[in-house]
């Protein structure tokens, strides 16, 4: 019997590198027959439930050669304290090695990165939705197969294009000598990858029993389907195969999105009263959103998630928080996990908006915010209340020591943390920027509690989130602000206003609505709702992708040293003996975090294909200025 191949790339780790033999690959055996696999129902859906293990799984640190490189060190949210990381070859914007030219970079994950994940994936769900009818099935579980298996082959061609633009359709296993054939360009390959979508949204459930939870549903297929879309109006993306130019929004597209969009959003109101509920957190339960007690899993802003099963036994979560949040002394450890953090920078601390005298909030460039960065100023005073949420300032109580004693954040200069990082054998060459990452992380997880509690980095639990419904709303904002250039416009299906959508996120978390006068201005709109966006989905891998289809990346890493960080430096020359840290007053300076430096250029708006297979096809066409 013909085996089947389950893998499309040969893949090896080195810094965060793969390699496939060839662009679209060939069979290869594995030892699973077409028998095994379309045995009946439940083999092929353990065929099919690979492509869930193909997600990337970006809360998890499992990949050591990855030198501990969160998503959120790839653009300007986050630095790194790790002198190892790999991504520094991100960074220096030299995507294809010059020792392997099959070779293109990028950060992986579990053993791999998202591009030879999405190429098995794919290979899978080809195989499925074209030989489904060898494997004998109800009309109900054909259509639950197929749902899931045109959801999936949607959501990996869109990994895949979103990195390289336009690619040929893969919608078949290719045998050898049929690979070799031209790439589309980005919206005919998104116009193809829609016909995916909408069968996955007619032939998905809207829910799941629990033990089935985190399969794809309607409402995950419905979301992709508007995110996509507003992929396709972007402005990178109505480039061909030759051109790298901003030529702005496609108005039309981007109103297909807007009205996507919304359909979620009503599909939304209508679920109060279903299974899983879908809908915005409360303020209250805004912090449940990234980090929950177990069980249940699901959490009414989730739409579509990972979903883990995680326990002591398995040590991931824990090594997460110590290796991506944690300095030293809360994370133990004298090596490189203990040592790493991912510091938010004070380019996306800047993005939280600062209340008023009059008690409204605006941006920190408005002076009517009041702000500046100074002791006189108070600058990280009344600000939204989502800093809260995400950032640690140093000074701050975390937590406490395994007798009682509270635990203080001393990343101050002069501070045991801070002083510590600076001679460190595996921090020393980086620089700490100010400021930790609070988002993910709750204070009894650290390990003088674990003394007491061995289990406390799991007492609460944490999920990949690939889509969850205040990005719905942001996506509409977006969506309708550029189909009709105001903010205050509605139309046809699209019954709310950019401006609308966006102060109903910030009416959740306690925020003042959005001053008239940026909603009146586009130019300032549109500078709000991509602050917006950059703080509601900070550090959830949005704002890599955000920056490169807006095409900003130019604008937004100009400098020479483009991260910023902020000094804190106590008013107290005794603050070593000050017992109470929390009581520590500071003056302020912004610093260049010279470490980073982010040499991007136009060519790495596209990510390279590997230039061995460029030059073994001649189909094959390399992005532009590659």
């Amino acid at each position: 019997m013909r085996k089947v191949l389950l893998y499309i790339c040969s893949v090896f780790i080195l810094g965060g590198m793969t390699s496939c033999e060839e662009f679209l690959d060939k069979r290869e055996d594995v030892g699973l027959t077409e028998d095994d696999i379309f045995r009946d129902y439940y083999s092929l859906r353990g065929f099919l439930d690979q492509s869930f293990n193909q997600l990337e799984n970006v809360m998890v640190m499992d990949n050591w050669e990855n030198g501990r490189a969160f998503v959120g060190l790839f653009a300007d949210e986050m630095a790194t304290t790790d002198n190892s990381s790999a991504v520094f070859t991100l960074h220096s914007g030299n995507w294809l090695s010059n020792a392997k030219s099959s070779t293109t970079f990028e950060i992986g994950n579990g053993g791999s990165t998202a591009i030879s994940r999405s190429y098995k994936a794919l290979r899978i769900n080809n195989r499925i939705i074209n030989d489904i009818d060898k494997a004998p099935l109800t009309p109900e579980q054909k259509n639950e197969i197929l749902g899931q298996a045109y959801f999936y082959r949607s959501w990996f061609y869109f990994q895949i294009i979103k990195r390289y633009g336009g690619m040929p359709i893969i919608d078949k296993v290719f045998e050898g000598g049929d690979d070799d054939i031209p790439r589309m360009t980005y919206h005919e390959s998104h116009d193809w990858m829609m016909e995916d979508i909408q069968k996955a949204i007619y032939m998905l459930p809207d829910s799941w029993d629990d033990p089935n939870y985190g399969r794809p549903t309607k409402i995950a297929a419905m979301a992709l389907k508007e995110w996509a879309q507003l992929f396709d109006a972007s402005p990178l993306m109505q480039n061909d195969l030759n051109s790298t130019e901003n030529k702005g929004y496609d108005t039309e597209r981007a109103k297909s999105a807007a009205k996507s969009a919304y359909e979620v959003i009503r599909y939304m109101d209508g679920s109060k009263s279903a299974p899983y509920p879908y809908g915005l957190a409360s303020k209250e339960e805004y912090t449940n959103i990234f980090y929950f007690k177990y069980p249940p899993v699901h959490q009414p802003e989730y739409i579509w998630v990972k979903r883990q099963f995680p326990n002591a036994d398995n040590q991931n979560q824990k090594r997460t928080i110590r290796t991506f949040w944690q300095y030293e002394d809360l994370a133990f450890g004298s090596g490189p996990d203990g040592n790493s953090m991912c510091c938010p920078s004070l380019n996306i601390v800047n993005m939280f908006d600062k209340k008023g005298a009059d008690g409204i909030y605006y941006p920190i460039d408005d002076p009517r915010s009041g702000y500046a960065l100074d002791y006189d100023h108070k600058p990280f005073e009344d600000r939204d209340p989502r800093f809260y949420n995400n950032i640690l300032l140093p000074g701050t109580t975390w937590g406490h020591y395994a007798d009682g004693r509270t635990y203080y954040i001393t990343t101050y200069k002069g501070g045991a943390a801070y002083q510590h990082m600076l001679t460190q054998k595996d921090c020393n060459k980086r620089m700490f920027t100010g400021f930790m990452c609070k988002k993910f992380m709750w204070p009894e997880c650290n390990q003088y509690l674990e003394k007491n509690n061995p289990n406390c980095w799991w007492d609460y639990r944490f999920l990949t989130i690939y889509i969850r419904a205040s990005q719905i709303y942001l996506d509409y904002a977006e969506a309708l602000f550029e189909g009709c250039g105001s903010a205050t416009a509605t139309i046809e299906g699209c019954p709310i206003s950019a401006a609308e959508a966006i102060n109903i996120l910030r009416r959740r978390i306690g925020l003042t609505d959005l001053p008239s006068d940026i909603v009146a201005d586009p130019d300032k709109f549109r500078a709000a709702y991509r602050r917006e966006r950059a703080v509601e989905l900070m550090f959830e891998n949005h704002r890599w992708w955000d920056i490169r289809r807006w095409m900003i990346l130019e604008e937004t890493f100009k400098d020479t040293y483009p991260i910023k960080g902020a000094l804190f430096t106590p008013r107290e020359s005794n603050h070593g003996s000050i017992t109470d840290k929390s009581t520590l007053t500071y003056d302020y300076e912004q610093i260049d975090i010279t470490p980073e430096v982010r040499s991007f250029t136009k060519k790495n708006y596209w990510y390279p294909l590997p230039q061995h297979d460029v030059d073994a096809l001649n189909n094959l066409q390399q992005n532009p200025y590659w």
